[in-house]
């Protein structure tokens, strides 16, 4: 049965029930595979979909999941029986569609073009370049992976919205011989094969490690921090939950009334993008159908919106934002909007400090309830505004909403994750436990 024969047959069984009925298509293609010290241990190649059924009827929602196109009589009945038996006091609502939607290009193809060999020729150069150096013991990670994800949304309101994106990944790990040994690692994402350089990639990844030979702890204190891109994209996901408006009608998030205050610096300016030109998640709609738009959430240090879905634009009178993912509300590519120093030019303007490179221990260390953070880190050590050691053994703490009051400048250079693109950042001050 072809998508619009289903679609049809559904439309009009939910005509007869006096419902209205939504189906959201997703159709995932992934191919992904893993070197361990050069060699093959991990292959992906796959593709399936799955079908949501939702019905809609007197603010309640029923909702019957399938991975083949057949029977959309008894999709019905399984959806129309969820919602018989669900006991919620929320309104549920879809969206009418009817708006206009911003064109991007998303999909570009170019992946789905490669054959397994090119793949594979691109992880083995990644790590060919990450074991060159003598100072490497080992690459014991190479990741290569890309995909297509196909989304279609409609209803009986008239919402009728489809989009494709692709986009690839490649990721290397080296270890550098020393007294313990020293790891690093380097990724980027790219909409293209072409902007992917497995060399670039293998050689900053073995330059990450290599950096780390010698490291040491230093003593507690307050100090300095240059906050590396890579560290913050991390931290920028303890900002997420506290700018969705679900958590902020629930009283889980900090900044609940804060609305038009200064909560940053007035150097941090923050969006939420649409469309980036390396953002894998770029989509012109979210999984409500409803469109994404390009907005300030911190614009110079004020909060100017929280995120919304469907329901909690509802429930405070607003517009919805485009924000109403499958698991919750999140941004689309959230942005710290990046200033015009390079990281070396921050360097030299910290003259003394620490710059953190990576953090570990999000899941546990990192509250977006109250905002607190202590995560173990390690970087470099900053005399003279240039790096003189490695750092290791550290823990840095504080409070992310006072993180974003101290950052005194912001660079330039970006780097992209899935849902966060920041540059790095100089804090005028940081907690850091070590010795």
């Amino acid at each position: 049965m072809t998508f619009e024969e289903f679609k049809d047959r559904l439309f009009a069984l939910a005509k007869k029930n006096g419902v209205e009925v939504q189906i959201s298509f997703l159709e995932t293609k992934e191919f992904s595979l893993r070197l361990a010290n050069g060699d093959l241990d991990q292959y992906t190649d796959a593709g399936k979909f799955n079908v949501e059924i939702k019905v809609l009827k007197d603010g309640k929602t029923g909702a019957f999941r399938t991975q083949v196109l057949e029977d959309p009589e008894k999709c019905f009945e399984e959806a129309l029986s969820n919602l018989q038996i669900k006991d919620s006091e929320e309104k549920e609502y879809f969206f009418e569609g009817g708006e206009e939607y911003r064109e991007m290009e998303t999909y570009v193809g170019r992946f789905e073009k490669l054959s397994v060999k090119e793949k594979m020729g691109m992880a083995k150069k990644a790590h060919e370049s990450a074991a060159k150096d003598e100072r490497v013991a080992m690459v014991p990670t190479v990741m290569y992976r890309d995909m297509v994800i196909k989304k279609i949304i409609t209803n009986t309101l008239g919402l009728n919205v489809e989009s494709q994106m692709d986009g690839g990944f490649l990721f290397a790990m080296a270890i550098a011989r020393d007294t313990n040994p020293r790891s690093g690692s380097w990724y980027e994402l790219a909409r293209v094969p072409e902007e992917l350089d497995p060399e670039e990639i293998g050689k900053r990844a073995a330059e990450e490690a290599i950096s780390l030979i010698g490291s040491k702890t230093i003593p507690s204190g307050k100090y300095p921090v240059l906050m590396r891109n890579t560290a913050l994209l991390d931290l920028m996901e303890m900002f997420i939950p506290m700018i969705s408006a679900e958590n902020v009608q629930k009283n889980l998030s900090p900044l609940k009334g804060k609305l038009g205050e200064r909560v940053g610096n007035p150097v941090v300016s923050i969006k939420d993008l649409p469309y980036h030109p390396k953002g894998l998640s770029s989509t012109p709609f979210d999984d409500e159908g409803v469109p994404t738009t390009e907005k300030f959430v911190l614009e110079n240090g004020v909060l100017k919106t929280f995120l919304h879905n469907l329901k909690t634009a509802r429930k405070e009178g607003v517009k919805p934002t485009g924000n109403g993912f499958t698991g919750g509300i999140s941004p689309v590519n959230l942005m710290l909007i990046p200033g015009e120093m390079s990281f070396e030019e921050l360097l030299k303007e910290m003259n003394r400090g620490v710059a953190i490179t990576e953090v570990e221990g999000m899941h546990a260390g990192a509250n977006s309830i109250s905002g607190e953070f202590s995560l173990f880190a390690k970087g470099y050590w900053v005399e003279n505004g240039e790096i003189a050691h490695g750092v290791e053994d550290i823990t840095i703490s504080g409070n992310f909403l006072d993180l974003l009051k101290r950052i005194s400048l912001v660079g330039n250079d970006v780097k992209v994750s899935q849902h966060t693109i920041t540059p790095s950042v100089l804090v005028e001050v940081l907690d850091v436990a070590g010795k």
